[in-house]
């Protein structure tokens, strides 16, 4: 087995092994306690930070609600104002074509009123010409009557042996000729010799 030697060899390396792994252990603990600082400080910070961050978002919602609510209101009034504008000119234009289409309705009016009284001008000029034409139709067929009552005597006149004496016929009277008339005082006349 071991000696003297190997034995205090031995508890000579076994006490160097305690005291190495007690030194180790010494290092890991304060490795450890390091270690846990340091997270303990990480998570201070990381909490800090977290905090800090939080903070921030909170007033960056602030902020942002703020002039969310300030540029909601601020569009409004700017788009109230453009509007207004727009409304301002659009209800000018709509005026002037309203006053432009009132005229062209009195102008239409005032053109079909004109075609009217024209057509009921023409109407009673063309009743009146009508009127004319009719009386001068009756006048017309009252001569061509007169006329057409007359072309026998003409064809009498122009048959028989007469000549126009101032305002009066002279006939020359045929003595063999019946006797006419409600008296039978009427002769007929010779027949007019042919040349």
């Amino acid at each position: 087995m071991y000696n003297n030697d190997g034995i205090l060899a031995l508890r000579a390396a076994l006490q160097e092994s305690i005291h190495a792994n007690h030194q180790s252990a010494k290092a890991m603990l304060t490795l450890r306690t390091e270690m846990l600082q340091r997270e303990q400080s990480i998570r201070a910070a990381f909490n800090q930070e977290l905090q800090s961050l939080r903070n921030e978002v909170t007033a960056t919602r602030r902020e942002v609600a703020s002039i969310a609510s300030g540029a909601g209101t601020r569009i409004e009034q700017d788009a109230q104002q453009a509007l207004a504008h727009v409304a301002v000119k659009h209800d000018r234009n709509v005026s002037e074509v309203d006053a432009k289409i009132q005229g062209i309705a009195k102008t239409a009016w005032l053109l079909h009123g004109t075609a009217g009284a024209i057509l009921l001008l023409l109407l009673l000029v063309g009743w009146a010409v009508l009127g004319y034409y009719r009386r001068e139709l009756a006048a017309a067929k009252g001569e061509l009557q007169r006329y057409e009552n007359a072309v026998p005597v003409v064809q009498a006149f122009y048959a028989s042996d007469a000549i126009v004496c101032g305002d009066r016929i002279c006939v020359n009277v045929d003595p063999n000729a019946q006797r006419e008339g409600d008296k039978r005082q009427y002769r007929q006349a010779k027949p007019r010799q042919q040349r």
